[in-house]
């Protein structure tokens, strides 16, 4: 009796149903934070960070719509499980280095656009304070090119009005002030 107890708790514990879909979970987890020459910070459920809220932001633009309290809770876990499984990363709700690139790496974060994604790159930016905190409006307007330039220069990266991966990675992985 107790091995079929710690089967069936084994299986529950292995898959997870997300929308009618039986997800496996690896052996391990996605918490490589380096991929092609990047070094990516590892987010996991429970932590809470300007990092959190702009991922959200970001899981939002995708269209796994979660909430954004800067706190990585069970809707934002299961939110990262359905954007890995579309997007074909590993399936494991923790946002590591692949799962970064993917949200970043599809665009959406150019001058003139207007949605979540541009909301997650205002709260990466307002990170550093340069005495010109961004209004989260998701609008990519000449305020939010202005700070990403900056940013960029201050980074020694290519200055354009738009947000590639390797600005993300900085935004994301540099601690606030460096």
């Amino acid at each position: 009796m107790n091995v079929t107890r710690i089967a069936v708790a084994g299986l529950a514990a292995g898959s997870m149903v997300l929308g009618g879909v039986v997800l496996a979970s690896p052996a391990s987890a996605d918490p490589e934070p380096t991929y092609k020459g990047l070094t990516w910070p590892v987010l996991r459920q429970g932590q809470t960070s300007e990092n959190v809220r702009a991922l959200q932001w970001l899981l939002n633009c995708h269209g796994d719509k979660v909430a954004v309290p800067s706190h990585f809770g069970p809707k934002t876990y299961a939110a990262v499980r359905s954007f890995q499984y579309k997007n074909g990363n590993k399936v494991d709700g923790i946002v590591g280095a692949s799962t970064w690139l993917s949200l970043t790496g599809k665009g959406g974060f150019s001058y003139g656009e207007r949605n979540d994604c541009v909301k997650g790159l205002q709260v990466a930016l307002n990170k550093w304070r340069y005495n010109d905190d961004l209004p989260i409006t998701g609008y990519f307007g000449p305020r939010t090119r202005t700070k990403l330039n900056k940013f960029q220069r201050a980074h020694a990266l290519p200055v354009h009005a738009y947000a590639d991966p390797k600005d993300w990675n900085k935004l994301v992985s540099t601690p606030a002030g460096k």
